[in-house]
């Protein structure tokens, strides 16, 4: 599939059927994710593939709806290994992860899964769920599988700006 396709059917999935995807597929989206582009290439973040009953239920205690997704996966974002602008002071880590979910969904399409991206959880309940390191905050989740037949783009998918509203040139 080329990517202008990919960008152009791609939504927010939130009805997922049972089906299982592959784990050989789930590993080839990982290492799509491997190869994201980071600030000086730190790679600032961690991958928890969560799948199975017992530990899906662990991210409803942690607050997060997953519509029904059998994985999901939570980017983590490792302040130690983020760059820092030495002129905002401000890290790198949230740029890093939002490559990184971008790629896996993008990736998802490529593979013929779908999937969401999901911000409103608890992530230190994450964290404890998962045994996760100090180091490491659950930044956001990105649950994938293949959507139901009934499964539509939500009405806001189809709002979108002209380019004229939001590119701006600058010519000699």
């Amino acid at each position: 599939m080329d990517f202008e396709k990919i960008c152009k059917q791609r939504f927010s999935v939130r009805s997922f059927s049972d089906r299982k995807p592959d784990e050989k597929i789930i590993e080839k989206l990982c290492g799509l994710a491997r190869l994201s582009p980071t600030a000086k290439n730190n790679q600032p973040y961690e991958l928890y593939v969560i799948s199975g009953e017992k530990s899906l239920k662990k991210l409803e205690t942690a607050k997060a709806c997953i519509y029904g997704a059998p994985v999901a996966i939570v980017v983590c974002s490792d302040k130690e290994k983020a760059w820092r602008n030495r002129y905002s002071g401000q890290d790198s880590t949230l740029q890093d992860v939002g490559i990184v979910a971008t790629t896996l969904l993008y990736g998802a399409e490529e593979y013929g899964l779908n999937g969401i991206y999901i911000c409103n959880f608890d992530p230190q309940a994450t964290k404890t769920e998962f045994s996760m390191e100090e180091n490491l905050t659950p930044e956001c989740i990105i649950a994938v599988g293949y959507k139901t037949d009934d499964c539509v783009p939500s009405e806001r998918h189809f709002e979108r700006r002209e380019l004229n509203e939001f590119v701006h040139y600058e010519k000699d």
